[in-house]
């Protein structure tokens, strides 16, 4: 059954899917969105948030606690054309990636934008409510409109061991949006 999104006459739902990964996590999550995205026949672009220097786990988890920005090389991103932003990041000292910080502040045409997200980790995703709140708050102050669309996976050893089967509901959500 294909999905027709009330926000676009042409019944495809364009989305843009924004995410940072440092070891390939979040990047692995992002490709399984994509494709069940497109199972619905939604229009998605993968765009990845590109570190200047890739950062050790004590200087990403330092600027993660104190919620500043990492140096990004891809410096332009416009919105304009998504009907919904999904957001992934890492968990980085129960927090979101410096470098989603540094997308939301640099990103263009992102007011009154839906927005929804994921976060990927190895902490337990009952854990992350730390998290959920930053990124909300960060989202919130960009004019995006957040909503309870979140989606946490737990990784251990690069194999995600909970929250998999809350990927479907998620895809599902995010097109009702």
């Amino acid at each position: 059954m294909m999905y027709i999104s009330p926000a676009r006459a042409d019944g495809f739902m364009k989305i843009g899917l924004v995410y940072y990964s440092r070891t390939g996590n979040t990047r692995q999550v992002a490709k399984t969105l994509e494709e069940k995205f497109k199972e619905k026949n939604a229009e998605v672009d993968l765009i990845e948030i590109e570190h200047v220097k890739r950062p050790g786990y004590f200087t990403g988890g330092k600027a993660s606690t104190f919620q500043q920005e990492l140096p990004i090389k891809n410096n332009h991103f416009d919105m304009q054309k998504y009907d919904i932003i999904i957001v992934g990041s890492p968990t980085w000292s129960k927090r979101p990636s410096p470098f989603v910080k540094s997308f939301i502040n640099k990103a263009e045409n992102i007011k009154g934008k839906k927005v929804a997200v994921f976060s990927t980790g190895m902490s337990r995703i009952n854990e992350r409510e730390q998290f959920k709140e930053i990124i909300k708050n960060d989202l919130k102050n960009a004019g995006m409109k957040t909503f309870d669309s979140y989606l946490a996976l737990q990784f251990k050893k690069e194999q995600i061991i909970d929250g998999e089967q809350n990927i479907d509901d998620f895809v599902n959500t995010v097109l009702k949006l």
